[in-house]
């Protein structure tokens, strides 16, 4: 990657800003910036997703609608870099149906649209301010996405969620509320990040840290919460090439509700697991095993050794044959997804017309504010 050119400041920036409108559809783009350089020529510069962000206004979340920047910087480096919900041999396919459950701001949502474009995603959300983040975030990309302003669990109802507006992930049902258990989370995730993180991340480590050294302020609000049958029913769902749940301790209320009749519809499922000592959720990840292999799957069960301790497993499921799906993969752990300046300008070739195609496209690893007009 490359350090941006001095940026020019033109006096045509819509055409400008249709080109970057283009660009942002391109699969792994998370931002473009397209300016004349000081002899004329339009340059094209994009920032891949998964690019480490370090500062807010420059890096690949700086577009991003966000509840705070250090759970946004979180939740990218978590999904985009780590890519936790890969894990176990989960892929993506061409034209997957995927249903994201828990979608907070919608980053996975994104990750979706970034590594496998032709797919449908359908993304819930139950605490209204949370939802609002995650519409904007969809709708100012253009994404294939059908959002739902509501959870899921095994049956129609209306419950309290606590929602935390300085640390949305940790929103969950009143009756799953366990804040010992997210401030240990915190702190160790952030000691371990210290010791074996990238470097650069200071002021992002400090802010999360500064989340467990105050009280958690939360707001109750009442969500409705469906089955995901219901929903299947109702949006026509043939096949779910992949489910991912995040639900805080509600993972397995989810999977209760999907109908004996629906189960073969789905192939994967790769979900985050509480199975915590004391608590509600204790001997959780036995009964999702269990409730699984019952339906057919194949299930793997790993912690992150920066988690270890918390009682967070990582559950991925896949169905015996989904391998010989016809459909290619198109993501999967072990796939590189590099952005490639020629690719770029042959795709753009394709979707703008010639007199909006720029001199040059240019990876960078920030794009600086354009000049004052």
């Amino acid at each position: 990657m490359t350090t941006p050119d001095k940026a020019v400041r033109s006096p045509h920036r819509k055409v400008e800003a249709k080109i970057e409108e283009t660009l942002r559809r391109y699969p792994n783009i998370a931002r473009a910036r397209v300016i004349r350089d000081t002899t004329g020529r339009l340059v094209a510069q994009v920032l891949p997703w998964g690019t480490y962000s370090v500062t807010a206004d420059t890096g690949v979340l700086a577009e991003l609608a966000a509840m705070n920047i250090a759970e946004l910087r979180f939740l990218h480096d978590e999904i985009f870099v780590d890519e936790v919900y890969l894990r176990g041999g989960i892929v993506l396919r061409s034209d997957a149906v995927v249903f994201d459950v828990g979608a907070n701001i919608g980053m996975f949502s994104l990750f979706i649209g970034a590594r496998c474009p032709s797919a449908q995603v359908y993304a819930f959300e139950p605490v209204p301010d949370i939802f609002a983040k995650l519409q904007q975030n969809i709708d100012a990309r253009g994404l294939t996405v059908r959002s739902f302003n509501y959870g899921l669990s095994d049956h129609d109802h209306e419950v309290t969620f606590y929602y935390y507006p300085n640390d949305s992930i940790m929103s969950c049902r009143r009756d799953y509320i366990n804040w010992e258990n997210e401030v240990e989370l915190i702190k160790l995730y952030v000691e371990n990040e210290r010791k074996y993180g990238p470097p650069g991340r200071a002021e992002h480590l400090a802010e999360v840290e500064a989340l467990a050294a105050k009280d958690f302020e939360f707001i109750e609000c009442k969500c409705r919460l469906r089955t995901m049958s219901a929903v299947i029913d109702e949006v026509g769902a043939r096949t779910i090439d992949l489910i991912k749940i995040d639900a805080q301790r509600a993972e397995y209320d989810v999977l209760q509700g999907i109908e004996a009749r629906h189960w073969p519809l789905v192939q994967q499922i790769t979900m985050e697991v509480h199975d915590e000592p004391g608590a509600p959720t204790e001997g959780r990840v036995e009964q999702v095993t269990a409730l699984l292999e019952g339906q057919g799957f194949r299930v793997s069960v790993a912690v992150e050794e920066m988690l270890r301790g918390t009682g967070r497993y990582a559950v991925s499921a896949i169905r015996p044959g989904y391998d010989s799906d016809p459909r290619p993969v198109v993501a999967a752990a072990d796939i590189e997804h590099a952005v490639e300046p020629e690719l770029v300008a042959k795709w753009l070739s394709t979707n703008l017309p010639a007199d909006l195609l720029p001199d040059q496209v240019v990876v960078v690893d920030a794009l600086p504010d354009l000049p004052p007009a």
